[in-house]
């Protein structure tokens, strides 16, 4: 009987711990993305980002965009991440970043917030961005 009760505690704690542990890897996953994803923007990787990070459904409206600010002369000069919140347990995140940039022929530096929220995605085991990029004006 004792047996069959340590048998059972044991396998209840290596069940808990098995969740935390996904719990862990889909907080760091979100971590790695938004990084990810707001490095390639600075670097003027917008198509690369949208392409890698952007949900499916929103990829050709953000791509349009990425376009447009290309031929406009964005460029991104700095960028700062304010805040991030992953939240395993609905499978979403949220995170706030701000940019400095310019767009040309203008070289006066000007800063925006940028809200974005993110997705988990059971197939793809991977965060998708379901927001698209700001309005750089």
């Amino acid at each position: 009987m004792t047996r069959v009760f340590i048998t059972g505690l044991l396998l209840c704690a290596c069940l808990m711990l098995t969740g935390c542990a996904s719990t862990v890897g889909m907080s760091e996953g979100f971590d790695k993305s938004v990084n990810a994803y707001n490095r390639m923007l600075r670097w003027r990787e917008l198509e690369r980002a949208g392409m890698t990070y952007v949900a499916a459904e929103q990829q050709e409206p953000y791509l349009i965009q990425a376009d447009v600010l290309r031929k406009r002369g964005l460029t991104i000069t700095d960028f700062r991440l304010l805040s991030s919140r992953c939240l395993p347990e609905t499978g979403s995140g949220e995170a706030v970043a701000e940019f400095d940039y310019y767009i040309l022929p203008s070289n006066r530096i000007k800063t925006i917030s940028y809200r974005q929220e993110w997705l988990y995605l059971e197939e793809s085991r991977g965060w998708k961005l379901k927001s698209g990029l700001p309005l750089f004006e």
